[in-house]
């Protein structure tokens, strides 16, 4: 009976997720049904306390990135990228595509995925209005930095909340993740880039049928509030990377360096005046805390009560075989399993069943690409992904579920193959 309960709130939680009746944020489903579950005493304190004792790094981490992100862009730092780009390729869109596929890709790598989506989906409707593209090539644009958002966020340990989760709970160091994880996830951007534009190359070249004036563009000067802060989100950056290598050595966790750049950032700006203490508040992903946390719980839920027993049993079968055959099968079924239920449970659901099954050291890793770059497949794989939706739809880009997995299902499995052979080759090497 507990197990049928569980699994009757997951799915519950899962469609309204879905649905979003009235527009309610996924968080406060999520945070439903793990009140839910704790009043039907399915979960308990304990469950919380084992939950939050290896997701709080993740937790204050992503606090720190997403307030340092979101001083960057209120002063123009990424905008000022993007105009660059503008300025210089507006009569070539096809380059234009990839110069913000990648600035999407560096802006996923040193800071993290939904960040990206909250910057560079509004600079891409500005600047496709400003390049007067039909609906399908505005998209185009949008699917560029949609799908980078996720398939670019494995290389480095800080690109996504899934790898600082992982990563805690196989005490991964910064360090070592990137020995394992920078390879394949380069190739993922890589592919990603060669996919889309292999895809997408025909459409863009139609769109490309008037000279633009430069003028038509603003300035990218004109996109910096205060230059002073400019030079220190540089500095900041350095130093952030440093201490992400060092943290280990120092014993700090990554949390501390990120609320410690941040802290700086804001400092800076605030006797700036440019750091509102309500707005820059505001501007943390607190909704995105609350629904990972709730929806932990409530996986965690489905693994006390044996919901999820199969998985190390079919996980566990895959890897009988050969490193071949383990990576590329453990990656496929991680991918599917974070485009049916979303990747931030599938994380929780992967970890558990690794850690049951005991098996060959490249299963977190496998199971973070999989999870990554496989959750492009459904709107529903990640939070980036229902995000960019909305962004999107605001912006008068509509787009449906069908649509979108149409493109998730025919772009996403070669840029996930393409990444596990990374993974395998660096094995195997």
């Amino acid at each position: 009976m507990s197990m049928l309960i569980a699994i009757a709130v997951f799915v519950t939680s899962l469609v309204l997720i879905l649905i979003k009746p009235k527009g309610i944020n996924e968080a406060f489903v999520a945070l439903a049904g793990a009140v839910l579950l704790y009043a039907a005493q399915l979960i308990k304190p304990e469950d919380a306390a084992y939950i939050w004792s290896f997701v709080w790094n993740a937790t204050f981490s992503l606090i720190g990135i997403m307030l340092f992100t979101s001083l960057l862009d209120h002063n123009g730092f990424f905008r000022w990228a993007a105009l660059h780009l503008v300025q210089r390729f507006h009569h070539r869109q096809l380059v234009l595509f990839i110069g913000l596929s990648l600035l999407a890709a560096l802006v996923t790598v040193f800071f993290n995925n939904d960040g990206t989506i909250l910057i560079m989906v509004p600079i891409v409707l500005e600047v496709t209005a400003l390049l007067g593209l039909s609906r399908s090539g505005r998209l185009i644009f949008l699917l560029g930095v949609g799908f980078m958002a996720d398939t670019a966020s494995a290389p480095l340990m800080m690109s996504n909340l899934t790898n600082i989760l992982t990563a805690d709970f196989f005490h991964i160091s910064f360090g070592e993740y990137a020995s394992r994880m920078l390879l394949p996830g380069l190739i993922a951007i890589v592919a990603t880039v060669a996919v889309t534009v292999a895809f997408f190359r025909q459409p863009i070249k139609r769109e490309e049928t008037r000279e633009l004036a430069p003028e038509r563009f603003p300035k990218p000067s004109s996109a910096i509030t205060d230059n002073r802060l400019f030079y220190l989100s540089w500095l900041n950056i350095v130093i952030m990377m440093i201490g992400y290598l060092g943290s280990e050595k120092i014993g700090i966790p990554v949390a501390a360096v990120a609320l410690g750049c941040a802290a700086v950032q804001w400092i800076a700006s605030a006797l700036a005046g440019k750091a509102p203490f309500k707005q820059t508040i505001g501007r943390a992903p607190w909704l995105i805390i609350i629904f990972a946390l709730s929806m932990n719980l409530i996986v965690y839920s489905l693994h006390v009560h044996g919901a999820t027993a199969w998985f190390p049993a079919v996980l566990e079968q895959i890897n009988e075989k050969d490193e071949w055959s383990g990576i590329f099968g453990s990656g496929l079924l991680f991918a599917l399993l974070a485009a049916a239920i979303n990747n931030l449970p599938a994380v929780l659901i992967s970890s558990l069943a690794i850690e049951q099954v005991n098996g060959p050291d490249y299963l977190p890793y496998a199971s973070l690409l999989g999870t990554s770059v496989g959750a492009k497949l459904t709107p529903i794989g990640s939070l980036a992904t229902l995000l960019w939706i909305q962004l999107a739809r605001q912006g008068g880009i509509s787009i449906s579920w069908r649509e979108y997995t149409k493109y998730g299902l025919l772009l996403t499995f070669p840029i996930l193959l393409l990444a596990l052979l990374g993974l395998w080759v660096l094995d195997w090497s």
